[in-house]
């Protein structure tokens, strides 16, 4: 968590821990400030997303297991509503708003603090055109970059490709080495798109997977090595234009006792 969101003092309300109990008072509180100047949208909502780890960062005094049995009696008091927005199958991390309706059933006259999370039509697209609203990304990925700067929408898409390189050509590369993040990054800069990067993964999978002298050169260290990228993006045409030709040539069965002239070559 940023070193500024931690210093900055949220008031404790006693009448507030009497209602829903002390920890449960403070976590509450915390996540109102967080909502309030949250820019991530889902939904008409506002949302914070954070590990259970994270949360450990802004009460220093909580373990994790702490945390994860605030969460879950919050869930179940139906005062805390979490969801996964993320957009990685392997990101687990939980996202986080209030149900201030069953905040203020719970409280009755007593309102600790107005609802701010949702947000209407016209600000949700003024925030959406300010700050594009991505998936959160996974601790490990963040401690891994957190010296490089990589936008979180870099991040994604560095994450997206090696993915689709692990399930295509049956591997199990780490989308945060950091000679493949340079690599992927490099080339981000330079212009090319998630569906570059899979066109390419795409034409060499179909040249190599299946070839015993080849198939291990399928990783990022040859796929999106600098010298080498723009070639095989450029292959991918002439392979497809190739196969379309392949296709369509049908070799006739030659009967011989029907003369030479009864044939005729054709492709459709």
């Amino acid at each position: 968590m940023k070193q500024n969101n931690q210093q900055i003092k949220i008031p404790f309300s006693p009448q507030f821990a009497a209602i829903v109990g002390t920890n449960e008072a403070l976590f509450l509180q915390q996540l109102h400030y967080r909502l309030q100047i949250s820019k991530n949208i889902k939904g008409g909502h506002r949302w914070v997303y954070n590990t259970y780890e994270e949360w450990t960062h802004e009460f220093p005094c909580w373990t994790i297991h702490l945390v994860k049995r605030l969460v879950k009696k919050l869930e179940k008091d139906q005062l805390l509503i979490t969801s996964a927005y993320n957009k990685m199958p392997m990101d687990r991390t939980k996202w986080y708003r209030i149900d201030y309706e069953k905040l203020s059933q719970t409280c009755g006259e007593f309102v600790p603090f107005e609802q701010t999370e949702t947000v209407d039509t016209v600000e949700q697209k003024r925030l959406s055109e300010e700050n594009i609203m991505l998936p959160a990304i996974t601790k490990e990925l963040k401690q891994t970059t957190k010296n490089k700067r990589y936008s979180e929408k870099d991040l994604a898409i560095i994450s997206s490709v090696i993915e689709y390189l692990n399930q295509k050509a049956s591997k199990r590369f780490k989308h945060n080495a950091n000679t493949t993040m340079d690599l992927l990054h490099e080339r981000i800069e330079e212009g090319y798109t998630l569906n570059d990067f899979k066109l390419v993964i795409d034409t060499k999978a179909a040249q190599w997977l299946h070839h015993p002298q080849f198939r291990h050169y399928l990783q990022p260290s040859t796929l999106f090595k600098a010298e080498k990228f723009e070639n095989y993006l450029n292959e991918a045409p002439a392979e497809i234009s190739r196969s379309t030709v392949l296709k369509a040539y049908v070799t006739p069965t030659l009967d011989f006792e029907k003369g030479e002239n009864a044939y005729e070559l054709r492709t459709c």
